[in-house]
């Protein structure tokens, strides 16, 4: 493979869209986001990084979606619809009426911004999405109206046996009966489609860099499950002998049991990846960066059979390694990827990062408790992608406090702090004194999410692995970016040469 030249130095923010704060309940595409790409443009920052923006299932995670490329319906911008004259102003209050302010309510959120939809679509006069048509909307859409028809039930509980299984017959009558349902699901994903290249658009003015984020798996709910079901180690009925997973860690002594069905690789490999190759294509062309979910599972898998409760039962199983990744290049080119290469890391993925040419992940946090030191900031290599913590951490100042004590004495001599560590808040001297170590470090690209940013605590954490309750509804407060000293991080850029776009 080629080896990609190491990345310009510079910093982005780690910021989930739907944690912008706005009057809709949800982070969307309209004017929160735009303001945002302006404050990372004043504050030195050239990147924004995201989790998932991929339509989310049931629980809400962004990686565990219905879809590996359609977008997230409630990432629209309402005002948008109004612009168009779809909603009136009336019904536009009515959709932002009676929300959380600072957590996300999704099953309101998704309600509220269903029937808004549904009304703009039933006001079309002409069809603008006419033409859109992506290879993966039709069994998208279809999916979507027969999860609808049978009570919002995953594929492999439809009571339609022809249905369930994807006949060929079955899914083109479906088309033509439901015709005017898909049609509603290609308008929505047409209008996403535009709302987030006006947002690229204007993030590209600014020179910043959107980076996105591809899970490594995809939701056993999923229209690419159903319908490429050879692809996984699922039959006919739905029935998965293996889901994937993650072996007891740092983050959870029982390991973690994602239910996600593992991929058919020998199968895959003999079509050339062609699935992999659509999915990364579809990727790099919404987003200018990608960072790849799970590395490791690619040199070898957890692979877990579905019978275990937890992760502890699973059993290493080989991946692709980096004929995946030759069969990538070889269709797109060079790949503006880089890898999360956390967990259980041997020799065999270390070679395969080394193969590819990706840039890695370190991690501040997991600096202290780290035998090898690779986590240390002085310790990254040039290659690499450095953060204060991932959406998988709690934030840096809750960290701090929950740190034992002989630990936090070792991190706090390491950054050189004297004052009191405790306070919080967009100034935290503490807070200021890790950016200014991380921006030192020889990391090409440092990522510091908007928690850390403005010096919150730990309430504010987007994500608690291996827990089912309570994530990915982290909002920001209204304001809160305006109390960020903009040029404290812009002089910092500058002082150690992060002030360059990707």
């Amino acid at each position: 493979m080629q080896q990609p030249t190491p990345p310009t130095r510079s910093a982005g923010v780690l910021l989930p869209l739907p944690a912008l704060h706005g009057p809709d309940g949800i982070g969307t595409m309209g004017r929160e986001a735009t303001d945002f790409i302006d404050f990372l443009a004043r504050s030195g920052f050239h990147a924004w990084q995201m989790l998932p923006v991929e339509h989310t299932g049931s629980c809400f995670s962004p990686y565990k979606c219905v879809s590996a490329f359609a977008g997230e319906p409630m990432l629209i911008d309402p005002q948008g619809l109004l612009d168009m004259g779809l909603i009136t102003e009336q019904e536009l209050a009515e959709r932002r009426a009676g929300l959380r302010e600072y957590a996300i309510d999704y099953p309101l959120v998704q309600q509220k911004q269903r029937t808004l939809l549904r009304t703009a679509y039933a006001r079309l006069e002409h069809k603008p999405h006419a033409d859109f048509n992506p290879f993966w909307l039709d069994d998208y859409a279809l999916y979507m109206v027969l999860k609808r028809h049978f009570d919002n039930a995953p594929w492999y509980d439809w009571p339609n046996d022809k249905l369930r299984r994807y006949d060929t017959e079955a899914a083109h009558k479906a088309r033509t009966a439901f015709s005017d349902e898909i049609d509603f699901h290609r308008f929505v994903q047409w209008l996403f489609d535009a709302q987030w290249h006006r947002l690229k658009h204007h993030a590209a003015e600014r020179d910043i860099a959107l980076i996105g984020d591809i899970p490594i798996y995809v939701s056993e709910d999923s229209a690419e499950v159903w319908s490429r079901r050879t692809l996984f180690e699922a039959d006919a009925d739905g029935n998965f002998p293996a889901v994937g997973g993650a072996p007891p860690d740092y983050f959870n002594p029982d390991g973690q049991r994602w239910g996600n069905p593992v991929y058919n690789w020998p199968q895959m490999a003999a079509d050339g990846y062609k699935w992999w190759i659509d999915r990364m294509a579809a990727a790099l062309e919404r987003f200018d960066r990608v960072r790849l979910d799970h590395f490791r599972g690619f040199d070898r898998y957890w692979r877990i059979p579905t019978n275990c409760s937890d992760g502890k039962g699973g059993v290493w199983t080989e991946g692709p390694g980096i004929a995946l990744f030759e069969a990538l290049e070889a269709a797109l080119g060079k790949l503006p990827v880089f890898a999360e290469d956390l967990g259980t890391i041997d020799e065999g993925v270390e070679i395969l990062l080394e193969r590819t040419g990706f840039p890695g992940v370190r991690v501040l946090q997991f600096g202290f408790d780290d035998a090898e030191g690779r986590h240390l900031p002085h310790n990254y290599p040039p290659k690499s992608v450095a953060y204060t913590g991932t959406h998988d951490n709690t934030t840096l100042l809750a960290w701090m406090f929950e740190m034992r004590p002989q630990e936090r004495d070792r991190a706090l001599f390491y950054t050189g702090f004297t004052e009191d560590w405790t306070q919080g808040g967009s100034h935290s001297p503490i807070i200021r004194s890790w950016m200014r170590t991380l921006y030192m470090s020889g990391a090409s690209l440092v990522i510091v999410p908007v928690q850390d940013l403005l010096g919150y605590g730990a309430d504010t954490r987007t994500n608690v692995p291996g827990t089912a309750e309570g994530n990915w509804r982290f909002r920001m407060r209204g304001g809160a970016l305006e109390d960020v000293d903009c040029g404290f991080y812009a002089a910092l850029s500058r002082a150690f040469g992060r002030d360059n776009p990707l």
